[in-house]
């Protein structure tokens, strides 16, 4: 319960990711990369977010006409 509870809620306010979105991130990884995955899964997870956000939508508006 420590591991599995404690531990994402401690990093979800480090790395501003959802508790739910580290432990999806941890069994993804680590169901693709092994233990490599899980040790890299929360710093994947959080430049896959910054990625994301800094992405150009398509649905605003641009700025320049």
């Amino acid at each position: 319960l420590d591991g599995n509870a404690l531990v994402p809620l401690l990093f979800s306010e480090a790395v501003n990711l959802h508790p739910v979105a580290i432990l999806l991130a941890i069994l993804f990884f680590g169901g693709l990369w092994g233990l490599w995955g899980v040790f890299f899964a929360i710093p994947l997870a959080t430049l896959i977010k910054a990625v994301l956000n800094a992405w150009p939508s398509s649905l605003q508006p641009s700025a320049v006409e």
